[in-house]
């Protein structure tokens, strides 16, 4: 019947296995080959992407420790700051006192000094006003009673070397 159509059946028989040797061949070499190929790309693309996630992980974990650690710098500088401003403040009023104490002191001292200055010429005023009174009532006591020339003369020398002495001059 395939001889009547024109078709050799063992013509057919024959293409039919050498279809199936080559596709036996090409499978063997070409496909399997491609196929592990592929395969191996494949998860030659899963390793990376596995390893590119496991490097993402370890880079924010790195991250995180940086921003921990720049938080705990930012943290330690402002805490650095508030001690320096504390011992600053400090420091002044340590100052300030200091200066009050010793400002209270000079004021002290020259209220002392001052009282002792006035206290000085006081004594010395008293001893010219009672110089003064004893010459006058001299004078006066000298005019009341008449007394001879020579006496007069020895009181007058008397009175000036006691006026010389203490050193009081008009």
């Amino acid at each position: 019947m395939g001889e009547a159509l024109g078709v050799n059946v063992h013509e057919i028989i024959f293409v039919i296995i050498n279809f199936l040797i080559l596709m036996a061949i090409l499978t063997k070499y070409l496909y399997r080959p491609f196929l592990d190929l592929l395969d191996n790309r494949a998860k030659a693309i899963k390793d990376s992407f596995a390893n590119a996630e496991a490097v993402n992980r370890r880079a924010d974990e790195k991250l995180d420790a940086y921003n921990k650690r720049i938080a705990n710098v930012e943290q330690e500088g402002r805490d650095i700051i508030a001690k320096s401003k504390q011992r600053a403040d400090d420091q002044a009023k340590r100052i300030i006192v200091d200066a009050e104490e010793k400002a209270a002191l000079l004021l002290k001292n020259a209220q002392n000094e001052i009282e002792r200055e006035k206290a000085n010429a006081l004594t010395e005023v008293r001893e010219q006003i009672s110089m003064l009174a004893l010459m006058a009532a001299e004078k006066i006591l000298e005019k009341e009673i008449s007394m001879d020339a020579d006496g007069q003369n020895k009181i007058i020398d008397n009175v000036l070397e006691q006026v010389g002495a203490t050193g009081w001059q008009n």
